[in-house]
């Protein structure tokens, strides 16, 4: 995919002079060029930002902090102190409804929990190294630029203690406080909320408001009341200057080696070109999207994703009246809400049309630009009915290999990226095929129904529509997989983390259980396919398929980043462990009691 994506970059900048105005090729075209002079970007230093710092250095109080954070928030800035604006309401999807929250920090979210390290900690010292050279970089002595590091990571540790936990942000309910903006005010008197929203462009009558963080608010309160404005607007120009680093000198890259030797393992940083195109499919993901589409994403494979997936879907059909664990009741709900369960293949059918958006000669413009762009847009979608856009978040753009389930719309979306080989190749043996591309729709196709995504009903909306007694028997089962996990040392002293890990761990399992029963289906109707390839039976090479699914390779500082944050098991762990509950896999390959694969009976579930 990325030597696609990258080709495509190269041709685009070479036509971008003979393209539409505002067409794809276009955008990407000169965005990708811009970003590609560095003896142009070097010479402008942080001067494409300076009017942003000079704003943040005018402010005589905490009074303008609001019109601050509203001006980052159009301009593609930081999220900086507080996360606030609307969203799909969770208990009625047709309408929004307004949410606060926390924001994200100045070291990326998957690393966010060293600030919960002790205070000499190697890793957070390596973090105030890299906020010291970042600031050196933009210019300021080596006193000032250690002194004002020193105090974002004060501000950020202090923050953070009022973040909830990954375990707890995968609870849809602990993250769902309704609550009014009265109330809220009471708790960061420091920030006119009402005022906030006004700048921000929100009617004035706005009353009943979502807090999704319910710790934070008081922890903020506590950073703005006792820290001096002198400290607030250094830690806002560090984050402008953190945000915009990737797309003004490349001296800036410079501090990400040292930073990376100690949380990855590896003093790597990209390729320009890499980080061109990350950028460019982060930030104009329709455009790139679409010649993307065009130019990868034929039919045929449109139209074997979509059998697969009715393949995969059937076999769920089939196996829910036989889960016995489940009351009828239940059973009834669970079947209604997979038949309304949808999943889109590649891209959209309607593309988000970024012709007004101006692309330059300055990365930075650009990248504000886009922002501005889709913020109007944004607020433009407030007081009117929900919208959904198919492939416009980071999960699922175009150009990601990957697929996700949404549980507000019980349906996930399949990109383009991953419907090419070695993922998606249907021509190919059925057993690698169906376990491979079959196991991961299976997967997408479990998370409406594993320990968060059951919480929602066939329309999307958080409603409990288990009996009591079907949760308890599902939360018994849920803990035999956390236990599993447990059990397993991904590095010297360090187990994999069962709890968090339960969601995408009973996800992989009814994955590859429905991809395998998909595939018998399939061999019953082909039988001539019904044989051994090399000396492997069908069932063997669907199983060595699933499992060379997970082949990669990481450093030690990656896999401890990887347990403590990412709900995915690690990799070494996914390629066996779904697989240990298949009587299918134990007959395969003849497993008996004290061989290594070896579940003992009593630690095996059988849920979807």
């Amino acid at each position: 995919m990325q030597a696609q994506v990258t080709a495509i970059l190269l041709r685009a900048a070479e036509e971008a002079d003979s393209a539409p105005r505002g067409s794809p090729t276009q955008l990407v075209g000169d965005f990708y060029r811009a970003y590609m002079d560095t003896d142009t970007i070097d010479a402008r230093g942080i001067a494409p930002i300076q009017g942003e710092l000079d704003r943040i250095d005018a402010m005589t109080g905490l009074a303008d902090l609001g019109q601050i954070m509203v001006r980052m928030d159009r301009i593609g800035g930081p999220g900086v102190f507080l996360g606030f604006g609307h969203t799909e309401g969770r208990l009625d999807n047709s309408r929004n409804e307004f949410g606060f929250g926390a924001p994200a920090f100045g070291i990326e979210a998957h690393f966010a929990s060293i600030l919960a390290e002790p205070d000499d900690g190697g890793r957070l010292n390596a973090y105030r190294t890299y906020l010291d050279e970042v600031l050196m970089v933009a210019c300021l002595p080596a006193g000032d630029a250690g002194q004002i590091a020193r105090t974002a990571v004060e501000i950020e540790r202090t923050l953070y203690s009022g973040v909830l936990s990954p375990i707890e942000r995968r609870d849809p309910r602990l993250t769902y406080n309704p609550t009014t903006l009265d109330e809220l005010q009471s708790l960061i008197p420091e920030v006119d909320l009402s005022e906030l929203l006004e700048t921000a462009g929100y009617p004035p009558d706005i009353e009943n408001v979502v807090l999704f963080s319910p710790r934070y608010l008081p922890v903020l309160s506590e950073v703005l009341r006792t820290r001096p404005i002198e400290d607030i607007k250094d830690y806002l120009k560090l984050r402008m200057i953190l945000k915009f680093a990737p797309a003004m000198s490349t001296a800036f890259q410079e501090p990400n080696l040292g930073l990376s030797a100690v949380l990855l393992g590896s003093a790597v940083v990209p390729l320009r070109a890499e980080t061109a195109a990350q950028l460019v499919a982060e930030h104009l993901a329709h455009p790139l999207g679409q010649i993307y589409v065009d130019a990868h994403l034929t039919e045929n494979a449109r139209t074997a994703a979509e059998d697969m997936f009715a393949r995969v879907k059937a076999v769920f059909a089939r196996r829910i009246p036989t889960r016995d664990w489940l009351s009828e009741e239940t059973r009834a709900e669970a079947a209604a809400k997979l038949a309304d369960l949808s999943a889109t293949m590649g891209g959209p059918d309607t593309w988000i049309d970024y012709s007004a958006v101006e692309i330059g000669a300055d990365p930075v413009a650009n990248l504000m630009s886009i922002a501005a762009f889709e913020h109007d847009r944004y607020m433009a979608k407030y007081g009117g009915p929900v919208s959904r856009e198919a492939f416009n978040s980071p999960e699922t753009r175009p150009t990601t290999v990957n697929a996700a389930y949404s549980p507000g719309i019980n349906g996930y979306e399949v990109p383009a990226a991953i419907l090419q080989p070695p993922f998606f190749e249907p021509e190919k043996d059925a057993a690698v095929w169906f376990c491979r591309m079959g196991a991961i729709l299976g997967h997408e196709m479990t998370h409406g129904f594993d320990s968060l995504g059951r919480q929602f009903d066939a329309s999307g909306n958080l409603r409990d529509w288990w009996t009591f007694d079907d949760t308890v028997r599902f939360t018994e089962k849920a803990q035999k997989l956390i236990e599993q996990a447990n059990t397993y040392e991904v590095a010297p002293g360090l187990m994999a983390n069962g709890p968090l890990e339960v969601g995408e761990n009973m996800a992989d399992l009814g994955g590859i259980t429905l991809a395998h029963e998909a595939l018998r289906d399939y061999l019953e109707e082909h039988p001539e396919e019904n044989v051994e390839i090399q000396g492997f039976t069908p069932d063997q090479r669907c199983f060595l398929s699933w499992a060379k699914n997970w082949a990669t390779k990481s450093t030690e500082a990656i896999d401890r980043m990887l347990v403590d944050n990412d709900p995915h098991a690690p990799s070494p762990y996914r390629a066996i462990a779904a697989l240990q509950h298949l009587p299918a896999f134990y007959d395969a390959f003849g497993i008996q009691e004290g061989d290594p694969m070896w579940l003992p009976p009593e630690g095996r579930i059988t849920a979807w």
